[in-house]
């Protein structure tokens, strides 16, 4: 299989996993997930990230239960995974600047680490599930966070002990313009 297949396959198939099996995530193939996050590019180079990698069941359970109060349900199936990847950010000054002149660049860089981790998960036969649906606060307090980093996700990941169907997608002519908003510019051919 060439390069592009395979990457086309990889994130043709990639799902959002919300039930685990009962095993342990190997050391080594967590390491390889973090050496693709590390590899991820960032505005000026900033590398501004920092994942607490979490394993202990008790704080497993206790981030499963860390959303707003009234809305614990949405991530409490979080409780099975055998780990909990917490994606976090610091703003450094190239983002301080960016953000002056209304750019997200940190949220950028963290999207597109956090992006090389789940793929790289999926690449090793894990399962994974951006979680966005937080209190920041409670998440800080469990992973000891200092005050200059930002929670961004926590991504559960491990052996996945199902396979959802592929979800509906918006067609190719929906997402994208040529030239111009709304512009198709000559590349009728594509669809």
């Amino acid at each position: 299989m060439d390069r592009w297949s395979a990457f086309f396959e990889l994130v043709e198939t990639r799902r959002s996993i919300r039930r685990f099996e009962d095993k342990e995530v190997e050391e080594e193939k967590i390491r390889k997930i973090l050496e693709a996050l590390r590899l991820a590019p960032s505005s000026s180079n900033s590398q501004p990230w920092h994942v607490v990698v979490v394993r202990d069941k008790e704080v497993i359970s206790a981030l499963s239960k860390a959303a707003p109060v009234g809305s614990r349900f949405v991530i409490s199936w979080m409780s099975g995974a055998p780990l909990v990847f917490v994606l976090t950010v610091r703003r450094k000054l190239t983002h301080r600047v960016a953000r002056a002149f209304g750019h997200a660049n940190l949220w950028l860089d963290a999207g597109i680490a956090g992006e090389h981790l789940v793929l790289a998960a999926q690449a090793l036969g894990f399962g994974t599930c951006w979680i966005g649906w937080f209190s920041e606060r409670k998440v800080r307090k469990l992973v000891g966070l200092t005050k200059a980093h930002e929670v961004v996700a926590l991504i559960p990941c491990g052996y996945p002990a199902e396979e959802p169907e592929p979800r509906p997608r918006k067609s190719l002519e929906e997402i994208f313009s040529v030239e111009r908003f709304g512009g198709s510019g000559g590349m009728d051919e594509i669809s």
